[in-house]
């Protein structure tokens, strides 16, 4: 008998946990945190000590509740491909940082955190890992440098685990590994399972020509990017255009993309990140702020949702500039400034005391790292499941209905119906 338990990311997007446990294995698939709440959410706690945690990918929503387990004296070893272990200890740090300046107290310390990034073990995509007689292997998923599906065989049956999934190749990376044994469980996510992807070299273009037009304008460009896998992302985009002006990295972008320029075989081209990194100027303080919009240029900065890090500063510097643009590239969650900005013109900060309106052109592309809903579909086709669990999604249960319509055994786990025996 197999036991599935969710422990979050359900009917939501957000502080993503699974266990799985069969009587002699008892294994976590990711613990993440909902970033945006304040105080943050966390996946309902498990009884018990697992004897491994296996980690998607880096991002917090995946990885932001790992140290709590260290927290509770609990040493386990995690599991990921190489480049996920720095990239995670990078946004776990800021992770505390930011609370701090929010005034609030996480469940674990900086200590935790250092405890925690040393359970790490690297290992490779289809490599097996034998844990008490489950094997469990990783496939890549598409999503940043690192991301994994997650395979679970337990002989009589067998479960895989999307974690977030992309299946094109974007400029970074290449799409996820769809040579996958027999699935018989899928738990898949479902962020965009209500809507598709523009196409993306139309953003490409699109995006290009408004740098090209504020720049020809003696404008400045403000790009705001997640840190992990966005910046560096628009930075081969970038270098693909030939922008020929002063370009600039300015935020954790900067520590993100030199862990990931680290672990080449990661990225699609080996090459292609060093190449675009040429053109490059990382920015150094605020002096360099002052002197780099001084003269038209670009610059990619985090946060990606313009509610902290240094686009704020260059949002006051810049927003009275009609001839200067700000380019979001990412998903604006409900309630952030940028989400905020988009609907109303207004830049509101309540955590740095700031509104006010912005004059600069504004416009939000679309390089999403999540499949869209045909790929979703395309994903569902080629695995042929026997019974689906739809997860990480605002419209699981909808989209589950949808499937069942279509024949597939599908289920949204919610809250009072979250533990299930397969």
């Amino acid at each position: 008998m197999i036991k599935v338990e969710f422990l979050g990311a359900m009917a939501c997007v957000g502080a993503s946990g699974i266990l799985i446990e069969n009587g002699r294995s008892k294994i976590v698939l990711d613990y993440g945190t909902k970033v945006r709440e304040i105080p943050p959410k966390f996946p309902l706690k498990v009884n018990g000590k697992p004897d491994a945690i296996f980690l998607s990918h880096a991002h917090l929503d995946h990885s932001g509740g790992l140290p709590i387990f260290e927290s509770k004296g609990e040493t386990i070893p995690i599991y990921s491909i190489d480049v996920s272990k720095p990239l995670t200890q990078l946004l776990l740090l800021d992770s505390i940082k930011i609370s701090r300046e929010e005034g609030v107290e996480l469940p674990f310390t900086k200590s935790d955190v250092d405890r925690t990034v040393k359970n790490f073990k690297a290992i490779e995509y289809r490599e097996p890992v034998d844990v008490n007689g489950t094997e469990i292997k990783l496939f890549d998923a598409g999503h940043i440098p690192g991301s994994s599906q997650i395979f679970l065989d337990y002989g009589e049956k067998t479960i895989l685990y999307s974690g977030d999934i992309k299946l094109s190749d974007t400029r970074l990376i290449k799409g996820a590994d769809m040579k996958i044994p027999n699935v018989d469980v899928l738990i898949m996510e479902s962020t965009y399972a209500d809507r598709e992807h523009p196409n993306r070299k139309e953003q490409e273009k699109e995006m290009i020509r408004m740098i090209e037009e504020t720049l020809s304008k003696k404008g400045k460009v403000i790009i705001a990017a997640f840190a992990v896998g966005r910046a560096q992302e628009i930075l081969l985009i970038l270098h693909k255009y030939g922008i020929d002006y002063p370009l600039y990295l300015d935020g954790m972008a900067k520590k993100a993309t030199t862990i990931i320029n680290r672990y080449k075989k990661r990225l699609k081209k080996k090459k292609a990140l060093d190449k675009a990194l040429r053109e490059v100027e990382y920015i150094k303080g605020e002096r360099m702020r002052k002197k780099a919009i001084r003269d038209p240029c670009v610059i990619v900065t985090t946060s990606g949702m313009l509610n902290g890090g240094p686009i704020v500063w260059y949002l006051k510097k810049l927003h009275r500039d009609k001839n200067s643009s700000l380019i979001l590239t990412g998903w604006q969650l409900e309630g952030t400034p940028g989400r905020i900005l988009l609907e109303t013109g207004k830049y509101v900060n309540e955590e740095e005391g700031l509104e006010f309106d912005v004059q600069m052109n504004v416009k939000r592309f679309d390089f999403s790292a999540h499949a869209g809903r045909s790929e979703l579909f395309e994903y569902l086709e080629r695995l042929s499941p026997e019974k689906v669990f739809v997860i990480h999604g605002d419209h699981t249960e909808e989209f589950a209905a949808e499937l069942r319509e279509k024949g597939y055994d599908a289920i949204a786990p919610i809250a009072n119906n979250r533990v299930f025996t397969l």
